[in-house]
């Protein structure tokens, strides 16, 4: 059961969060589309950094309330290390799993059948956005097929046409970028494929607004 406790949680933890609004608009779609009893969920690029909005937490206070089990990869073990200690001492009685592994690979061979997917690995690079969404289509497409009818998933860090972005280098130097493209970001190219095509996955939700970084989220017809 989606229940704005499991949100308010999150929220309370990640206290000057970047992500309140996604999670919002994650909570009103789940709360209207997600309909399963046990979370079976993955989130690949593990949630380890409270400063960048840890989403994992959410969809793992979700997880854990339905008696579920979580699922969390990521490829730089110094990161899955310090995932573990995060989820431990925000979630101790969580049952997940951690997973030192390229995530495409972890997903291509996953075994289950997961419910509910965030799809956040490969760092999102304005200035060469195309390693990112092909890892992200990699992804999607690696996973896809396994989950059930009425599954989610979720594709974070997204700019439609119109939007701005002050994107910041590592020597203090920041730029402004105009997305003049469709859509950039870990999703770009899934996006494209549900809005051309006749697939078994749907776009849902209406939080799609220029001006913001936001989740692309599917739902499996």
């Amino acid at each position: 059961m989606i229940t704005l406790e499991q949100l308010n949680y999150y929220k309370s933890i990640a206290k000057k969060n970047l992500r309140e609004k996604q999670a919002d608009s994650v909570y009103n779609v789940l709360k209207d589309h997600f309909n399963f009893d046990s979370v079976e969920c993955i989130e690949t690029g593990a949630s380890q950094n409270l400063e960048d909005g840890c989403f994992g937490i959410y969809l793992a206070k979700i997880t854990e309330e339905s008696n579920g089990i979580f699922n969390s990869v990521d490829i730089d073990e110094d990161i899955v290390n310090k995932s573990k200690l995060m989820y431990n001492t925000y979630l101790p009685n969580l049952k997940i799993n951690h997973y030192v592994s390229d995530s495409v690979s972890f997903l291509e061979n996953y075994k289950g059948s997961p419910n509910l997917v965030h799809l956040d690995s490969y760092d999102l690079n304005l200035k060469n956005p195309i390693s990112s969404m092909l890892h992200g289509w990699l992804e999607f497409n690696a996973i896809k097929d396994k989950m059930n009818s009425g599954s989610i998933i979720l594709i974070d860090d997204n700019f439609l046409k119109g939007t701005w972005v002050d994107w910041n280098y590592d020597n203090g130097y920041s730029e402004k970028i105009d997305i003049s493209y469709d859509i950039i970001g870990k999703g770009s190219l899934i996006y494209h494929w549900c809005k051309n095509y006749n697939t078994d996955w749907e776009m849902i939700g209406n939080h799609y607004d220029v001006g913001e970084n936001i989740k692309i989220i599917l739902k499996k017809k």
